[in-house]
């Protein structure tokens, strides 16, 4: 009896030990009030974000110095996580994951930003939340932005080959990054949160590469600007979630790029149809119309005449026309993978633009 007694309790301050040395965490999960969202987000799930355009984030504030991540990150999709204003480190992860995040100095309170660097068809992304230890609170995301601004575009919008180091480099999703585009530059540098829906090879009415005049095989970016999701046409973005003070389209390069262009009727009221979609969307905004700097002639004119008639025929003086030169990329230092602008390309364009918007915006 006394033997057994003993090992009764030897077994019960063992098993005492073991509970406390482990940690215990608290998940908290993505539909918690305290996530702050940027960008086009699904939660017909009511407990799961789903998104897939490019520069989506999750903002929060958190206490203590651990911190996991639970995600699906799609096949070819990377995600930046910034931590107090830095970056902390680069993110993949194609199935359910649990990234835990070491080397968080400080108890905080933390500021963390995990953010969408790759373009929809790199894949969906399945947002379930975070873990803190259980000392960690997770705080809600304070810094509230009264500017916003919607960027509708391509491959160049989507920061495409923006961290590759030769034109002559193939496409590479690690070196995709929105972050590094002209859109996060100027959204940044006039202290705007942003959306972006951007897709890369897309047109107004011909994709990159298409054997017709109009693609009929693959929808265009006017056809997807009401998604919620880039790449799933089942659900329908609700525009009253957040309103954009003005909207920058750079749309074009891809429908003249290659033969056959489209006709110029048929491009100019395509394109006019997607500026009253953003009048629909949201209301008598600035609409920015830039071409360049990757085409020219004959989009460039083309563009400049609807922006012209539109004010003429719709009374409506607040669309604006930006055309970005070619000739102001170094061909030898701005541009990365597959002739694409370089971030330094990024910078030159993003510095091209800033003056007209700030102007026009007040900003």
């Amino acid at each position: 009896m006394k033997i057994k007694s003993v090992f009764l309790v030897v077994f019960f301050v063992s098993t005492c030990i073991t509970l406390f040395s482990q940690k215990s965490y608290h998940f908290f999960p993505a539909s918690h009030e305290c996530f702050n969202y940027m960008g086009r987000v699904d939660f017909s799930d009511k407990q799961i974000s789903r998104y897939d355009w490019p520069g989506v984030t999750v903002r929060f504030q958190f206490t203590g110095n651990e911190l996991k991540l639970h995600f699906k990150g799609g096949e070819r999709n990377y995600f930046d996580l910034f931590v107090d204003g830095e970056l902390f480190e680069i993110l993949h992860a194609k199935e359910d994951t649990i990234a835990v995040i070491k080397g968080i100095i400080g108890n905080g309170p933390h500021e963390a930003r995990f953010f969408k660097r790759t373009e929809g068809e790199m894949g969906e992304t399945h947002f379930y939340g975070i873990e803190l230890s259980h000392k960690g609170r997770l705080l809600p995301w304070e810094k509230e932005v009264d500017r916003r601004i919607e960027f509708v575009g391509n491959s160049i919008t989507c920061g495409y080959g923006a961290e590759s180091e030769s034109r002559d480099d193939d496409f590479d999703p690690r070196t995709e990054n929105v972050g590094r585009s002209y859109a996060t530059i100027i959204a940044e540098a006039l202290k705007a949160d942003y959306h972006v829906v951007a897709h890369s090879g897309l047109g107004v009415v011909r994709n990159y590469g298409d054997s017709q005049k109009v693609s009929t095989n693959l929808a265009t970016m006017p056809q997807r600007f009401g998604r919620a999701l880039d790449m799933d046409d089942s659900v329908e973005w609700d525009f009253s979630k957040w309103q954009a003070h003005a909207v920058i389209i750079n749309l074009g390069t891809n429908d003249f790029s290659t033969e056959p262009h489209p006709d110029r009727v048929v491009f100019q009221r395509t394109y006019e149809k997607l500026i009253k979609q953003v009048r629909l969307a949201y209301g008598a905004v600035p609409v920015f119309c830039v071409v360049g700097p990757l085409t020219d002639e004959p989009c460039y004119t083309y563009v400049k005449e609807v922006v012209e008639n539109y004010g003429l025929l719709c009374a409506d003086e607040n669309v604006y026309f930006i055309g970005i030169p070619p000739a102001l990329l170094d061909p030898d230092t701005d541009f990365g993978a597959d002739a694409h602008p370089s971030f330094s390309g990024q910078q030159k364009m993003a510095n091209h633009v800033i003056p007209i918007v700030s102007t026009v915006l007040g900003w």
